[in-house]
Formats: structure tokens, sequence, C-alpha cells
């Protein structure tokens, strides 16, 4: 039974957050939406909503339930989609891809730890190389993760995915990762999950993100 209430606690701007807009958008769910400041987070989200702060929060008809993959699959469950592969090797895989894909933390270490350029294009290019082998054990072409079946996969790489590079061409010199120009199948993962109707409908925009990492890093 569909819950009678939605309401998701959002942040344009955050990428785990976005991959619960995206779920709601695939399963067509219907859902009240309210905004929080990450840089000026209201009191009352905290004292009231939610004491850790962070997004996305979804209150399902008064319950309310956080992190990212938790409400994806929730809903998933909620409305009876199939974002989940059935076999449960493919399911296992693709959480030990997501854990491993650690590059969207990269840019904080080369804002907030100092790590250089180089040993950033390093780390990205090693991520970019495991990710190209996770792709290829699934199947040999796209445009998803899974081959042509659209999944929990792409919802959670999307939005890293789209933030990452953005925050190449603005903050490292344009940096183009050479593994996603040599991999037919990495490149063609990411146009498939970047041109996704529901990323593209959920996505704050590049130079939305550029400017909000300008702001916070003062930059």
């Amino acid at each position: 039974m569909s819950p009678s209430k939605l309401t998701l606690y959002n942040a344009k701007i955050c990428p785990y957050a976005q991959r619960a807009v995206i779920t709601l958008k695939e399963v067509g769910a219907e859902y009240e939406q309210v905004e929080i400041d990450l840089l000026n987070k209201p009191e009352w989200y905290t004292k009231d909503i939610y004491p850790e702060g962070k997004v996305p929060l979804l209150d399902v008809d008064g319950t309310r339930i956080p992190e990212s993959l938790v409400i994806v699959e929730l809903v998933n469950n909620l409305f009876k989609a199939k974002l989940f592969p059935e076999d449960p090797i493919k399911r296992a895989q693709i959480q030990v891809a997501i854990e491993l894909f650690a590059v969207g933390s990269l840019s904080f270490q080369v804002l907030r730890d100092g790590i250089s350029h180089e040993e950033y294009i390093q780390k990205a290019e090693a991520a970019l190389e495991r990710l190209n082998g996770f792709l290829l054990e699934q199947a040999a072409s796209g445009p998803y993760f899974l081959g042509e079946e659209y999944s929990f996969a792409d919802i959670a790489f999307a939005p890293i995915v789209a933030r990452f590079l953005v925050f190449n061409k603005s903050f490292i010199n344009g940096y183009a990762p050479a593994a996603v120009q040599n991999s037919t199948r990495l490149n063609e993962f990411f146009q498939g999950i970047l041109s996704r109707p529901s990323f593209k409908e959920s996505y704050i925009g590049d130079e939305e993100y550029a400017a909000f990492v300008r702001k916070r890093f003062n930059l």
C-alpha cells in the first residue's frame, strides 16, 4: 500500500539528496519538498526534525527515514518498483561498487586537506579504472551499470559523477579523465546516467554547483 503523505527534506546542492529525488521521480510519487540551506541550517530542522541535520530525510506518514540509499530502497519497496535486481549477487556487486567509488570525497581532499592536483588526478584515474572494471563485469555495453537495465546503481552514481566532472572543469584546470576518454563503456555509462530525465530534472546545474563550492570554501 502506497503511503498517504510523503515529505522530503532536501537540499538541491547535495548529491545524496538528489538520489532521493531521482528515485521519487522514477516511481512517479507525489510528495512535498522542504528545502534545507546547508550553509545556514534552520534551527527547527535540527531541533524538531533531525538532530544530525543532514539531508535527505523522508517523512513517510509521520515516520522519518534518513540516509540516501536507505530512502532509495524504501521508495522502491513502497511503490513496488524494480530498481533493484532480483539477483542478490548483482545487488551486492552494486553496493560494493558504490562503496568503493570514492571520487566524491576527492574534492574535499583538495579543498580542505590541500592535496595536489597531481595526487587528485592519480586517485581519480584509479577510481575510474576500478569502476570501469565493475561495469564490464556486468555488461559489455550500457548505457547503465547493468547494461540496458536502469537500477539503483545509476541513481547512486549519477549525482556523484555530475559533480565530479564539474569540479574537474572548474577547479582542476579543466581536467578531463583519461579513463573516461579511453573506455567506451565508462563514457557510455556517464552519458547514460546524466541524460536520464529524472537526473536532469533534479540537478541543480553545473554553474550553480561551482558557485556553491566557491562560496563554501571562499575561493
